[in-house]
Parts: structure tokens; sequence; C-alpha cells
């Protein structure tokens, strides 16, 4: 055989091969419908210049994403709130409020991962789940007169700092506000024993804690989790046009999820939600 023609036919195979290896990893979402608003979902991401947990979080990332996309029929860009934990050195942000926001579109409402596996491919390593998730959403569409404007006093807080916190909504509502930890414990910071009725008037600021809170002692001093150095946590605002009494699950570990579960089934045009990412280092 002419060598020149042989020296293609190998490049050739050598290439297809190298297709073929790559095409093995899925590098798209791959999901399946099954029924009930649950879909099961393969994601990759690339282990590269990160850790595997931060590749893992980018895989549950890109599935949860897909699972929203293809239930609602709406891209989903610029509205993750991330949860970022620190521990032992490692960033672990496994954690569905990611997608908390604008829940008239779609929301993650359970998850459960089915299989996790690390893979090598051609020089790349690749972190591969599969997960079921089910998605839910509110009905109806935003109240365009309906508008909340929040802030904390800072964004980085040292252990042992105190929280303060601004909202001012656009109409009369009624306030519940949240304090969402890494592991997903959710507390109830508002109302309160101190401070039980939520109604707050149009265009007047409602601050956390107010004057008379702090004559009586109350102040919300932020502590980290146990064996951690810095963390992120979440204040998460609800404004409705209706008093509307939240009860949370007991148990920590759904009470994020609960939460969640709760929330779409209010009307879109009845609340407004704003979540407040802030950090707590050592």
């Amino acid at each position: 055989m002419n060598k020149k023609i042989s020296f293609y036919i190998v490049s050739f195979v050598f290439i297809v091969s190298i297709i073929f290896c790559e095409n093995s990893i899925p590098l798209q979402p791959i999901l399946k419908e099954l029924g009930n608003e649950w879909f099961e979902v393969t994601a990759t991401a690339i282990i590269e210049n990160i850790t595997p947990e931060q590749a893992k979080d980018i895989a549950l990332e890109k599935a949860y994403k897909a699972a929203i996309e293809y239930f609602s029929g709406i891209e989903v860009t610029g509205r993750t709130s991330y949860i970022q934990a620190e521990n032992k050195g490692d960033i672990h942000i496994d954690h569905f409020s990611k997608l908390t926001n604008q829940t008239s579109q779609g929301i993650i409402l359970k998850k459960e991962i089915l299989n996790e596996k690390t893979e090598l491919s051609g020089n790349s390593m690749y972190k591969i789940i599969t997960l079921k998730v089910k998605v839910g959403k509110q009905s109806g569409e935003k109240d365009q007169n309906f508008n909340v404007q929040a802030e904390l006093n800072k964004e980085y807080f040292k252990e042992g700092e105190c929280l303060q916190l601004s909202v001012i909504p656009s109409i009369d509502c009624y306030l519940t506000i949240f304090n969402i930890m890494s592991d997903e414990n959710v507390a109830t910071i508002f109302p309160n024993k101190f401070r039980r009725d939520n109604f707050i008037k149009a265009n007047q600021e409602f601050l956390l804690p107010n004057e008379a809170d702090k004559i009586n002692k109350v102040s919300y001093e932020l502590v980290l989790l146990l064996e951690k150095e810095e963390d992120t946590e979440i204040v998460k605002i609800i404004a409705t046009k209706k008093p509307i009494n939240f009860q949370l699950n007991t148990d920590y570990k759904t009470a994020f999820e609960s939460l969640i579960n709760w929330l779409v089934t209010i009307p879109r045009n009845e609340m407004e939600e704003i979540d407040l990412q802030y950090y707590i280092y050592k």
C-alpha cells in the first residue's frame, strides 16, 4: 500500500478514535422526562483548575438550569444566587437556593442524586452527575407596581459582627424574612417575638433591627457553623399583599425544601422576593 495513503488511513482512524472518546462524555446535559414534573438529568463539568467538588457543583448547576429551561421553555440567565461554603479549604456550593428567584418561570423543588462519577477522556478529567429533580413554578405574572428595595449594612462580615437590614416596599405589604444557612437550615428572623406585626406601609423604610429592637438588646450577631473558616448565607425577603403565616419544617434538613415548595403556591402577582447574599469569615 502506498505509504502516503497508509498514513492518511492511520491518521483518520486516530482522529475518529479521539472524537469517539470525547463524545463518550456528555458535554451537554442529557434530560429525560419521568412524569409529574420530575426529570432525570445527566450533566458534566471538566475538572480543570478547580477541585472535584467545584466541578460537581458546576455540573449540578447545569442540570438544574437544563431542567428549568425545558420545563418553562424560557432560557435561564442571570438569576442565580450562589451559596458558597468553605469547609477545611474545599468550597462546596451544592444548594438549590441558587435558583430561588423568579419562581414564576420555574424552580427546583426537590432533588435526588442518582449517580456521581469521575472519568478520564483524552487528557481531561470530568465530573459526571446524574440526578432526579422536580420542577415547579408560580402561577400568574409579576405585578409591575409591586417592587421591593433591600440592602444589608455590608456584604462581608467578620464573625461576631452584627447584620442590619433595610427594606422599602413600593406598596403596602407584609414582610417575612428568613436567614438561609449553607447547611440549608432556615430561620425566621422577622416577624419575631419582639415584633409580631409585619405590616409595612408603602415607601416607608423598614429596619431590622430598629431603635426599639436595640433598646430590647435585640441584635443579629453572625456566627460561623462548626469547622467553618468562612461561609456564605442568604437573607431571603418575602413581601406579600396578604398576611401569610409561613410554617417551616422543624427538621432543618427539609426546612429549605418546605419553604420553596410553599412559595410556589403563592400567585406571582401577590408577592415579591429578594435574596441578599453575605459572607462571614473568622
